[in-house]
């Protein structure tokens, strides 16, 4: 009985260290966070015309390869359904 006492001891040591390093970890990176966030706002501004600029240019709705390869394919399935239900219609 001893012994399995000593071994639930040791396991649940190993969680509580584990856990309070997890909490030191997720600690370090919310100062890591604030850190940058600190720096982000001390950026000085765009000028305003470089930001009207990106606002258009991220505006402009852009088409990507996937999106059109996606497109193809759904057209695709669509016609070859069509024909396959004509073909049943038809015969």
């Amino acid at each position: 009985m001893l012994i399995i006492l000593a071994r639930l001891e040791g396991k649940v040591d190993v969680v509580t260290a584990q856990h309070g390093a997890q909490l030191d970890e997720h600690g370090r990176r919310l100062n890591d966070i604030e850190l940058r966030l600190r720096a982000e706002e001390a950026r000085p501004a765009t000028a305003p015309e470089v930001d009207t600029r990106l606002r258009a240019v991220e505006s402009r709705p852009v088409v990507t390869p996937k999106a059109v390869w996606a497109a193809v394919a759904t057209l695709g399935g669509l016609l070859f359904g069509a024909v396959g239900l004509a073909d049943k219609l038809l015969s």
